[in-house]
């Protein structure tokens, strides 16, 4: 299910200013990998910019990854190839996956009934030949009309077929009325160090300590802010704001920097999309200045999914800041794997792209001598034309 190079149109080289070797990891077989964006790469202008091109001409379909700790689901189209009772006391259904579908590990079950609870058991064929275990023991259940579970987790896996068994424990069998086949994970939260300058002040009329934090370039999904602080207990109320190049600090969030126990790390949350510096103003009230020997700051990993084949060559394509969104397939299927856990690529050195030569002037311009020419004899012909027309009609008999 995994294609190297699709078929596209070529990408024109000269609307895209910036192109960035892609070096995969060691593939023995075409699969996918996950390309973190580095500092350099975020500092674009829109994230819509980015284009992954094979062989230094074809688009290659990705998806975008934020590792922010959110859940990923999605749910495949299936066809019940047979269902029914087993002895009274079993209810069992096959389905058939499309071939196309990504890898699965979840069963929903849409089931009629109340006060039921049965043992689950999953199996997985690819010809419905051999079936292979993939769920012993899992249970569905719903009770009082509220309190169920319909669902069956069950390994990774892409079989083509899945039989789903359930055997009753309590209450009677419940009535099956569709299955739908899904995937679900959960993407670990991952956090990037940003490198970047730090300044401070005391701003003493006001009980406040302004430090400043300039991460030299555009920087995105900001997430955090961790202080080092040499006192041992405090807690002190803070506010942030953030800028981009050329535009003035806005407020984007408070807080506070608290420590209650000696030896306990000290974070604020930091919920920026993108800046350039940040602004942040601890409040000492009547208390002296807090000994911070440094804050770091740490952004949310953001990256690039794709279909990779060893046998091929790959770039990233940026610099086009009016470049639309692509609409790739892979952005609506469900990542199964969280990004961390796929090999990992790496960017090499920027380059810039050649400029896309302007389109040649008419050819009016670049003949003018016999452009004017010409018009110069159209315009003397239509004149003549033009008095003889009115001769003829001052010639002409009155009726």
């Amino acid at each position: 299910m995994v294609a190297a190079l699709p078929a596209q149109a070529d990408l024109p080289r000269g609307e895209w200013r910036t192109t960035r070797p892609i070096t995969l990891p060691r593939m023995s077989a075409p699969g996918l990998v996950g390309l973190p964006l580095d500092a350099e790469a975020l500092a674009v202008k829109s994230l819509s910019e980015y284009r992954v091109v094979g062989d230094g001409r074809a688009e290659v379909p990705y998806r975008m990854a934020l590792e922010e700790g959110q859940k990923e689901t999605g749910t495949f189209p299936v066809v019940v190839v047979s269902q029914g009772i087993l002895g009274g006391q079993q209810l069992q259904v096959t389905v058939h996956l499309d071939a196309a579908a990504p890898p699965a590990n979840r069963v929903q079950l849409r089931l009629r009934g109340d006060n039921f609870r049965c043992r689950a058991r999953v199996e997985g064929s690819r010809n419905r030949a051999q079936w292979w275990l993939l769920t012993k023991d899992g249970l569905v259940y719903r009770h009082e009309g509220s309190f169920e579970r319909t669902q069956v987790a069950m390994p990774v896996n892409d079989y083509r077929f899945l039989r789903v068994t359930l055997s009753r424990l309590e209450g009677k069998l419940p009535t099956l009325e569709g299955v739908v086949v899904g995937a679900e994970v959960t993407i670990p939260r991952r956090l990037v160090t940003v490198p970047a300058t730090l300044s401070r002040r005391e701003d003493g009329r006001r009980h406040r300590t302004v430090f400043t934090v300039d991460i030299g370039r555009l920087s995105r999904d900001l997430a955090e802010l961790q202080f080092e602080v040499k006192e041992t207990t405090f807690d002190r109320p803070v506010t942030i704001e953030a800028a981009q190049a050329g535009r003035k600090y806005e407020w984007v969030g408070g807080g506070a920097v608290r420590r209650v126990a000696a030896g306990q790390k000290v974070t604020v949350p930091l919920p920026v999309r993108d800046a350039r510096r940040l602004r942040i103003y601890v409040l000492n009230g009547d208390d002296r200045p807090l000994s911070v020997r440094g804050i770091t700051l740490r952004r949310v990993r953001r990256g690039l999914v794709f279909s990779a084949d060893p046998a091929h060559t790959y770039e990233l394509w940026y610099g086009r800041p009016d470049a639309p969104w692509p609409d790739y397939e892979i952005q609506r299927l469900p990542l199964i794997t969280p990004p961390a856990q796929l090999a990992s690529a790496a960017l090499g050195e920027a380059h810039t792209l050649p400029v896309k030569p302007p389109p040649p002037p008419p050819w009016s311009e670049r003949h003018r001598a016999v452009f004017w020419g010409v018009l110069t004899v159209v315009i003397v012909l239509l004149g003549v034309l033009i008095v003889r027309a009115m001769r003829g009609v001052k010639a002409s008999p009155q009726g």
